[in-house]
């Protein structure tokens, strides 16, 4: 199994509620924020991607909430994708704390759209860089279990 990739964020003051807990609504950004990186490390920087009428808008987001990240907690964003095919992309996130306490799981599913946002295929080479970060390809050095987000009953 292909090992989850990790990203590391600094809670910032700005992403907290008076009550000193990470708003629930800016865990989505600290989750694009990693499968932005995911796809910089993959060899596909979404930046190059758009530059080349190719994006991948969210048609899907669940998230669980564990417990509460407070200001200046290092998360550790864990971002597996779990599903590919020519027009959907489904990413799992499993977000801890440096205790390794869970604070949040989720998936997210996004399709391949051009910049007018009609869904088309996923070019060619880039399909194929990323079926390599699938689970099942060549295992890691260590192998590693990825938290895999609880669904909604």
């Amino acid at each position: 199994m292909a090992a989850p990739f990790r990203f590391r964020h600094r809670v910032t003051y700005a992403e907290c509620t008076v009550g000193n807990h990470v708003y629930y609504a800016r865990y989505l950004d600290i989750l694009e924020a990693a499968r932005g990186e995911f796809f910089r490390v993959a060899g596909a920087p979404l930046a190059v991607l758009q530059a080349q009428d190719v994006i991948f808008p969210a048609i899907e987001a669940h998230l669980h909430y564990e417990s509460a990240a407070r200001y200046d907690d290092e998360l550790i964003i864990e971002v597996v994708m779990v599903e590919l095919d020519r027009l959907k992309i489904t990413f799992a996130y499993g977000v801890s704390n440096g205790r390794n306490q869970i604070i949040l799981t989720g998936r997210t599913c996004h399709v391949c759209t051009g910049l007018d946002e009609k869904p088309r295929r996923m070019p060619p080479e880039l399909f194929n860089r990323l079926n390599a970060t699938l689970p099942g390809s060549p295992a890691p050095a260590r192998p590693v279990t990825p938290r895999v987000p609880k669904m909604p009953t």
